[in-house]
């Protein structure tokens, strides 16, 4: 019996997951790509921008030295960007190298180059100039996205920057405007200003991290402002203006105008599906050229899929892996569950970081779904007292009637470590009872997260509970 021939366009997350899924079940895998394996993530976003932020936390943990005991004879280090650089892509390739190591594991076919589809069943590579024509019985959509640059931008790879022309600066900018206040954009003011930039950062909204809790983001704010970020609300860009060769001049709808040396714009994804050729085998497009998929990952062509940042949805490497091990396995026939982001872990490496799993405090009030939110201080965690980071809070979220937890946050340092516990509790439907009892770590993050637990837990209980521990 032949074996089923999957054809896989894009190799991040979403391509590599889907590529390990279907070789492990059997399939005559094929996956084409046309940057370094790992896709953009890999290579030119998540990664390489976090690897910045180890830099911009080497700079506090120096300057807060002297706190814990250290003394300085030959005085303070500064950045040097083009090193910090170079380390990110570094790490980057280092990665890249080894989702090569694991396609070459399972015996996937791996051709670098672009493919386009020219017909319902059918994909022609085109490798160094040469075609390749791929049958297959099902596609997999995993091309990624790119950074959205609005129709009033020109990004000169100089002074106007994508996050991705990022990577190519070679110095500091002395004043560098952040135009956007989401998870991208805060990560970056937050890497350049603690490098010695002065930063603005601009929100197009009245709060930073505007899709999330206003609590959590109060604090990531305050911390931004007592390390002098200057940060301005609800300011919408309507002009880039770059003729002055001294500074680059931004005006907002409502007239303000700013003045700097650099702009980096952080205002959305744009799925990459231009030039694919989709439309010949009859697959329908959304906003903004997002393909439309169901909880299986299907297009309105079933046999073709569209796996992680190219559906519009949540752009976030781990939903793609969970879209693409799900499309892949479906795609063979394989008893799989539909995609569930409930469980999906979110996190925004700021420091101090924001983390959240499952239903959020204002999504659950926009809902109408009845919650108990108990909530901890962070500054009452001693490891947070240890490392001098006692900025934040732990929020959990349960069933008011079972105690069954439904989801939970946290603002403060290592959060993205604590929040995979929280994940798996709203997976599993644990309840604040099971978190309570299980013994956390002294001194760790954790303990936070499993004292909200027990304040949850004595609610049930009908113990006199206070739900903000100082």
């Amino acid at each position: 019996m032949p074996r089923m021939r999957l054809v896989i366009l894009g190799g991040g997350p979403a391509g590599y997951a889907a590529a390990t899924t279907a070789a492990y079940s059997g399939a005559d895998v094929t996956l084409v790509e046309d940057m370094s394996l790992g896709g953009n993530c890999t290579m030119t976003d998540a990664i390489p921008s976090k690897t910045l932020l180890t830099t911009a936390d080497a700079v506090v943990e120096v300057a807060r030295a002297e706190e814990d005991g250290l003394d300085f004879v030959h005085g303070y280090p500064s950045v040097n960007l083009r090193r910090t650089l170079a380390r990110a892509r570094a790490v980057a390739l280092h990665q890249s190298r080894g989702v090569r190591e694991r396609m070459d594991g399972v015996n996937v076919n791996v051709l670098p180059g672009r493919g386009r589809v020219t017909g319902p069943n059918e994909l022609v590579a085109n490798v160094d100039g040469l075609d390749h024509v791929l049958e297959f019985d099902s596609l997999l959509v995993c091309t990624g996205a790119s950074p959205f640059v609005p129709p009033f931008a020109r990004p000169d790879a100089q002074r106007v920057l994508t996050t991705r022309q990022v990577f190519d600066l070679r110095e500091l900018p002395e004043h560098l405007v952040v135009l956007g206040a989401g998870p991208t954009g805060c990560e970056f003011a937050d890497f350049f200003s603690r490098c010695g930039s002065r930063v603005t950062l601009i929100s197009a909204r009245d709060q930073l991290l505007p899709n999330d809790d206003p609590d959590l983001a109060e604090v990531l704010e305050e911390v931004f402002l007592r390390r002098g970020l200057d940060v301005v609300k609800n300011g919408r860009a309507a002009a880039i203006d770059c003729e002055d060769p001294d500074e680059v001049r931004l005006v907002l709808e409502d007239g303000r105008d700013l003045r700097c040396s650099h702009v980096l714009l952080c205002i959305g994804m744009r799925p990459n599906t231009s030039g694919l050729g989709l439309e010949r085998a009859g697959v329908t497009f959304a906003d903004r050229g997002a393909l439309p998929a169901d909880e299986f990952c299907r297009t309105n062509v079933p046999h073709i899929y569209a796996c992680g940042d190219v559906t519009g949805q949540i752009m976030l490497a781990n939903t793609a892996s969970l879209h693409g091990r799900t499309a892949a396995l479906h795609a063979m026939g394989v008893p799989v569950d539909p995609v569930a982001y409930t469980g999906v872990a979110w996190c925004v490496f700021t420091r101090p970081e924001i983390a959240k799993a499952g239903i959020s405090e204002r999504q659950a009030r926009l809902d109408g779904v009845p919650v108990r939110v108990t909530k901890h201080l962070v500054r009452a965690n001693p490891r947070a007292v240890m490392e001098g980071e006692t900025d934040g809070i732990v929020k959990l979220l349960s069933d008011p009637d079972d105690g069954t937890i439904l989801g939970g946050a946290m603002v403060g340092f290592r959060a993205s470590e604590v929040i995979t516990a929280v994940a798996l509790a709203v997976h599993a439907r644990l309840s604040v009872q099971v978190l309570a009892e299980t013994a956390a770590v002294n001194p760790s993050m954790s303990e936070s997260l499993q004292r909200a637990a027990e304040k949850a837990a004595e609610g049930m209980l009908g113990i006199s509970r206070v739900t903000l521990s100082a």
